[in-house]
């Protein structure tokens, strides 16, 4: 996925960039952008140094929406899973096997905003700054040429 925004705000190597939603974003359903809203800021990595004021285009080479599915959907269940089967084996009340299976559950949704925020600090994840678009051309695409 690649998208034009604007630099509204450095940091070393990261950068803010504000992504304007454009019509195809209607279908996707898979971005940052709340009901209603127009516009989203996004944290993305600036290697290339762009400034503040700089329109540019964002890139995410990966898509992750598989494992993100994974991650959310799964990974609790497979907890509450596990909770049935430790309940099942341990105690003998079915009470106590619903109790540990919602606790289960509990924690596997824990895990998922642990596992969220490590991958999000990872490389594999995110987006960053491909092209800075400089003001040329910029104008030769208002004007057409």
């Amino acid at each position: 996925m690649r998208e034009r925004a604007t630099v509204v705000k450095t940091a070393g190597k990261i950068a803010t960039v504000r992504i304007v939603k454009n019509p195809q974003c209607e279908s996707c359903r898979a971005c940052a952008f709340k009901n209603g809203k127009s516009t989203v800021n996004v944290k993305v990595k600036n290697e290339i140094g762009a400034a503040v004021g700089d329109s540019v285009t964002v890139a995410c080479e990966k898509d992750n929406r598989t494992l993100a599915s994974f991650l959310v959907y799964i990974v609790p269940v497979l907890f509450a899973g596990l909770g049935v089967l430790i309940g099942f084996f341990v105690f003998e009340k079915e009470v106590y096997t619903v109790l540990l299976c919602l606790g289960m559950l509990a924690a596997g949704f824990a895990a998922v905003v642990i596992f969220d925020r490590i991958l999000s600090k990872s490389k594999g994840f995110g987006m960053e700054v491909v092209e800075i678009i400089n003001t040329e051309q910029q104008e030769d695409n208002h004007n057409g040429t």
